[in-house]
């Protein structure tokens, strides 16, 4: 963390925290092979403890209680050895993580719809383009300002980095023209385009393929006004769902640099994932359903993401617990949607009353300080 908690919010935190631990369910496969990090000042101040099970690592939660738990995304045969070649690799789970950065301490927040967008579309492409089952990928908010998905195939777990690399490079679309989809007229090479892309077919050139198709149906102006004309545009939709794109009025390359601001608008060739995250083979990643220690919301399991709110649903709620906690601000906040719904703004030196979650995140996040 960036700040100290004074000595009240730091109590406070943590006895909320510890009420949370005690019955909070976790789902760790392999919790045995797992290495594991805590934090309090940051993220991770000491690394290579392991657990035997879920009730030693529960119980170490609620005895000890750091503002931050992470478990590592490989297996090992000795989880707690140091240095980390005496662990004995034996596999990793291949881990996406998905986070947005913006100006100010609450800038993020606004944006994590697109991130959201970026998992719907990273998990469509794991499933479709890889033949990941949808069983296999798990989702979780991170507790902040994204999401980690985590694919447990077993059939990815022994790839080394510079394979989970290629990886990531195909997701974020890397190096790809998509002009390499079609193939001009060998007899006519720079006037017509005889082959391109089917909608029926998979990864990037189905999904540009459908992509010019619903802008033709939906918006084909913005392709050229001469697909207003029904004839026109039904004639050049029949043929792209035949693979067959000759049937447009244009030169080659003027045709594929109208169809550019289509690629771009649907970021076909973008997810926005932390390359060096699923790269790294030791990497530690906050433990789904922990806390996360600067803002108190849960690192939730997804199981439905398209309905997930995570200022909502990452919210903790305990049990019969409704306590609230009075705080002073000591910074302007921005309106928040917490708690579902809208909170703020406030001006430094307002004071306020809040259920104990929306209380400790703004002094989790430094922007408050408790009032007794």
């Amino acid at each position: 963390m960036g700040f100290q908690l004074p000595v009240a919010g730091s109590e406070v935190a943590l006895a909320w925290f510890r009420r949370y631990y005690e019955n909070a369910e976790f789902d760790i496969p392999s919790i045995e092979q797992r290495e594991f990090g805590i934090g309090n000042r940051k993220k991770i101040d000491s690394r290579h403890l392991n657990f035997s099970g879920t009730a030693e690592f529960r119980s170490y939660l609620v005895s000890n209680t750091p503002l931050f738990v992470s478990f590592s995304t490989g297996y090992y045969r000795y989880p707690g050895a140091t240095p980390m070649q005496k662990k004995a690799w034996m596999g990793a789970d291949l881990v996406f993580d998905l986070d947005i950065h913006a100006e100010g301490k609450y800038g993020a927040y606004a944006l994590l719809g697109k991130v959201k967008a970026d998992a719907i579309r990273l998990m469509d492409m794991l499933k479709d383009d890889f033949g990941i089952s949808g069983k296999d990928i798990h989702v979780n908010f991170s507790g902040n300002r994204g999401y980690h998905i985590h694919v447990r195939d077993r059939s990815y777990l022994g790839i080394g980095s510079d394979e989970r690399k290629e990886i990531v490079d195909y997701i974020m679309g890397i190096g790809l023209d998509y002009r390499a989809f079609f193939e001009p007229d060998a007899k006519r090479p720079n006037d017509r385009m005889e082959r391109g892309p089917r909608p029926d077919e998979c990864g990037y050139r189905g999904r540009f393929s459908r992509a010019v198709i619903a802008e033709l149906v939906n918006n084909p102006k913005s392709i050229s006004r001469v697909f207003a004309k029904d004839d026109t545009r039904k004639r050049l939709i029949d043929g792209i769902k035949a693979g067959n794109w000759n049937s447009q009025p244009f030169k080659v390359n003027d045709f594929i640099s109208r169809l550019a601001p289509i690629a771009a608008k649907l970021g076909l060739s973008s997810v926005n994932t932390d390359a060096g995250v699923t790269q790294d083979l030791s990497k530690l990643i906050r433990v789904p359903e922990s806390l996360h220690g600067d803002t108190g919301l849960i690192a939730k399991k997804v199981s439905d993401i398209d309905k997930f709110d995570p200022f909502r649903d990452a919210m903790i709620k305990l049990p019969g617990a409704r306590e609230s906690l009075k705080v002073k601000f000591v910074e302007d906040v921005p309106e928040l949607p917490l708690g579902g719904e809208l909170v703020g703004p406030f001006k430094k030196d307002e004071q306020k009353e809040f259920e104990k979650p929306i209380a400790l995140f703004y002094v989790l996040k430094g922007s408050a300080e408790i009032k007794e």
